[in-house]
């Protein structure tokens, strides 16, 4: 039977048996993949959109939160500064109705360290008269520190010290310039008297503590105008915040018309001693993204003295959320409440929820994993059958002529990059004496004949020798070797195989013969590199190889023919 050699149909591919289960081991990959990806994507699709969802919520509250807290905060800043404006009240009228004799330095003193006592948001009680009489009391740890000035007949300066039980513990007489009537505090109240007024923060001369001064002039018995103030140490205000329950990375402040930082939640990253700083001195990014360019909290587009904004802006990449609101602490002063957070310190729980969530995805994922791996190996299955069958000779169980072309190609492009890997030999074989035993025994039997030569064959080939059946009683063979000589000689052994013992069929021996033709590749020609040229190179191997065959067979059967022995032009 002669080969005959079509043009390669490219229509379709065949694969050889590895490219087929590498194939469909990437087919089961990609659909198990497929599987994962539509259940990963839908749960964390929904996950997130949950999410989303419960950062809304979370976001919301976190606003009515902060909402809640600077309002709670200014109503206790307003409640804490108020008790300043009510002693001075109290004492400014026990002057006007002469309760106190402003004259007596020594009741004053009592009176006033009677009221610290009474008032512990108080650091100090001080009365400043219009010739430069002094009186003034502050805490001093757990005692009190009490100054006079008494300016007749001849200037004297007194600082006493007390215990906490009121005793003198120290007295001195120290040389001092102190003029009350120069002090801000006094100037203020005196341009408008009858009003209560507040300085501005400042560092206290006596303790050398910032803090502010609520002042009233009050006229007295005698007709003159003298001032009662009292001192507030901002760090109340501070302490006051400190005790508010606030986010890790959050921070509540207190800020004035000037800008001032009063007092804050948590303390400031920079520290100025000396003087009472600025926010923008001291003011965090998130808080200098507050501010105007005058250095106060931007509270444009808002009408009234209590007016409240809510801003969510970004620090870097990092979204915060704040809310401002001006508090009235006093009939024409107001200050700026302040508080401001990351959102993420507000949806910090959610997201340890879904990490959670995505550690049950892994999971899930897993699990779906080892159950839709055998159901996406049971699916493939079939298309497994229908390229084996595509692929095998149904009558032997070799490859058949497309599978051993698919082949060729194969080791042919492997050629193509390693040309000195050895020889490639290809062979068509045919058997002799076949037609005898079809002839007189039936096709049947002429089957398990060539089922048995099939088997033979397979049994005589070595590890990487690839065997087919190209039809009838032509089977071909791919072999490898170091040499062409070693390739001639396991050609030579595997059609001993066939020649050394009778294939037996229903306990009739049938002695066959065979005959075959070698070509080998030749690597002195430029070796095919597109997939066209390879699948052509292929062709014709097997077509010189039939060639040799067809020539040897008229000059002698029973051996193999090298097609370089016969010379003479391919048959076409």
């Amino acid at each position: 039977m002669a080969f005959t050699v079509s043009k390669p149909d490219r229509s379709t591919t065949v694969l050889t048996p590895a490219q087929a289960s590498r194939a469909f081991s990437w087919t089961r990959f990609l659909i198990l993949l497929a599987l994962l990806l539509i259940q990963v994507g839908t749960v964390t699709g929904v996950l997130w959109a949950n999410r989303r969802g419960g950062e809304a919520v979370v976001q919301a509250q976190a606003r009515q939160s902060l909402q809640q807290l600077v309002r709670v905060t200014g109503d206790n800043a307003r409640a804490y500064l108020q008790t300043a404006v009510q002693i001075v009240r109290i004492t400014t009228t026990m002057i006007a109705s002469g309760q106190t004799n402003t004259a007596d330095s020594g009741a004053l003193g009592l009176t006033f360290g009677t009221l610290l006592e009474a008032t512990p948001q108080l650091d100090a009680v001080l009365l400043g008269q219009p010739d430069g009489r002094f009186v003034f009391v502050r805490r001093d740890g757990t005692g009190r520190y009490f100054k006079v000035i008494e300016p007749v007949p001849q200037r004297c300066t007194t600082i006493t010290y007390l215990d906490a039980a009121g005793r003198v513990t120290s007295q001195t007489t120290p040389a001092d310039s102190y003029d009350p009537r120069t002090r801000p505090w006094y100037m203020l109240a005196t341009s408008r008297p009858g009003q209560m007024v507040w300085t501005a923060p400042y560092v206290f001369a006596s303790s050398q503590l910032p803090g502010i001064t609520v002042a009233a002039a009050q006229q007295g018995l005698d007709g003159r105008l003298m001032v009662v103030g009292v001192d507030m140490q901002l760090s109340g205000l501070t302490h006051m915040l400190e005790q508010v329950k606030f986010t890790p990375r959050g921070r509540a402040f207190i800020t004035d018309t000037d800008g001032n930082a009063i007092a804050a939640s948590r303390a400031w990253p920079r520290k100025i001693q000396g003087r009472v700083p600025a926010l923008t001195e001291v003011g965090d990014p998130a808080l200098h993204a507050l501010l105007d360019g005058g250095g106060l909290p931007r509270l444009e587009g808002e009408e009234g003295l209590s007016s409240e904004v809510t801003r969510r802006y970004l620090v870097g990449t990092e979204p915060y959320a704040a809310v401002l609101r001006r508090v009235e602490v006093q009939p024409g002063i107001s200050w700026v409440v302040g508080v401001y957070a990351p959102e993420s310190d507000f949806t910090g729980e959610l997201n340890g929820v879904f990490q959670q969530h995505l550690i049950i995805i892994a999971v899930m994922a897993v699990l779906s994993a080892l159950i839709a791996w055998p159901l996406a190996f049971s699916a493939t299955q079939p298309f497994a059958a229908l390229q084996r069958q595509a692929t095998t000779d149904a009558l032997t169980g070799l490859r058949n002529r497309a599978s051993l072309l698919a082949q060729l190609s194969e080791d042919l492009r492997r050629k193509a990059t390693n040309p000195h890997a050895g020889e490639l030999g290809v062979v068509i074989l045919d058997l002799d004496g076949f037609k005898a035993v079809n002839d007189t025994y039936g096709h049947a039997v002429g089957d398990e004949v060539l089922h048995a030569v099939g088997a033979s064959l397979l049994s005589a080939a070595r590890v990487g020798d690839t065997l087919g059946r190209l039809g009838g009683d032509e089977f071909a063979l791919i072999v490898h070797g170091a040499t062409r000589e070693a390739v001639r000689l396991r050609v030579e052994g595997i059609m001993q195989a066939i020649v050394r013992r009778p294939m037996t069929v229903n306990d009739v021996p049938h002695q066959l013969g065979a005959t075959a033709g070698l070509v080998f590749y030749d690597q002195t020609v430029a070796a095919p590199s597109k997939l066209e040229e390879i699948e052509e190179a292929s062709h014709l191997l097997l077509l010189r190889a039939d060639t040799a065959l067809l020539r040897g067979k008229k000059r002698e059967k029973g051996r193999v023919w090298l097609a370089d022995e016969l010379g003479g032009p391919t048959l076409l």
